[in-house]
């Protein structure tokens, strides 16, 4: 009878705990699909699978864009309108496919409606990291979702030392 107790308070503990962690409606398995990760996340899929068209879905009116490149050893930066950013990928023909995996996310939100997420990536086309870098998003909530205001990203060659 006493191991009994004890099995059945060491299991109502765990849900306890499971509780506590894993809100109702949340599973430790599915990741909220309307987080700012989960945005940007979406984006970088959509961009290194070239599906172009559903990219300005995904931005805010007037976001931009913001990159800082190091390049034989001296480094440059451009800024420029996510428009013309876009127009700059479009031009490339034909594009190259790309998974760009992210590590170390961290995101800043205030009150459900800025975020902010940074990370670090690496750019892999056919099995081969080609660049590395971080990566700053800034976004807004606008009508329940989460919107890139701005994109900025260092970019190295290469894999990450």
């Amino acid at each position: 009878m006493t191991d009994r107790i004890a099995r059945a308070s060491c299991a109502a503990a765990a849900l306890l705990v499971a509780a506590s962690l894993f809100p109702a409606g949340v599973s430790a398995q599915t990741p909220d699909p309307q987080t700012p990760q989960a945005a940007v996340e979406h984006f970088l899929d959509e961009l290194g699978n070239r599906n172009l068209d559903a990219l300005p879905a995904l931005f805010a009116p007037k976001a931009t864009m913001a990159i800082a490149r190091l390049r034989d050893g001296q480094w440059s930066y451009t800024t420029q309108t996510f428009e013309a950013w876009l127009a700059g990928l479009k031009a490339q023909t034909p594009g190259t496919r790309f998974r760009e995996p992210l590590t170390n996310v961290v995101v800043h939100e205030a009150d459900g409606q800025l975020a902010v997420v940074s990370a670090d990536f690496t750019v892999v086309i056919d099995g081969q990291v080609r660049s590395h870098g971080v990566d700053f998003f800034t976004l807004v909530k606008d009508a329940g979702a989460w919107k890139i205001v701005n994109g900025s990203y260092t970019s190295k060659t290469g894999a990450p030392r």
